[in-house]
């Protein structure tokens, strides 16, 4: 579930275990190159305010306030694959 300042998580996100729910965070330059490219496809222009370095310090401080109250465990994705974070989620939850 995306966690963005401006939509304020469901309820139901913090009556569950801790143990259920992943959280995954990113480095700042790591996610401003991302959004970067997402907009250059998109025909936009990189300058947008969605890959500024102030809305996503914003983001992800939000983000980690977030995750922080609901107690779960924390998997940095900033130069993961995907398929290298399934598997540190998998083996999470068969121990």
């Amino acid at each position: 579930m995306p966690i963005v300042p401006e939509l304020d998580p469901p309820e139901e996100l913090f009556k569950i275990s801790p143990e259920k729910c992943i959280g995954l965070k990113i480095s700042p330059e790591k996610l401003i190159e991302i959004r970067s490219e997402r907009l250059k496809s998109l025909g936009l222009k990189a300058e947008a305010n969605y890959a500024s370095l102030a809305r996503i310090e914003n983001e992800l401080a939000y983000s980690e306030r977030i995750m922080e109250k609901i107690g779960c465990r924390v998997i940095d994705v900033s130069n993961k694959a995907v398929e290298e974070t399934a598997n540190i989620i998998s083996s999470y939850f068969k121990k």
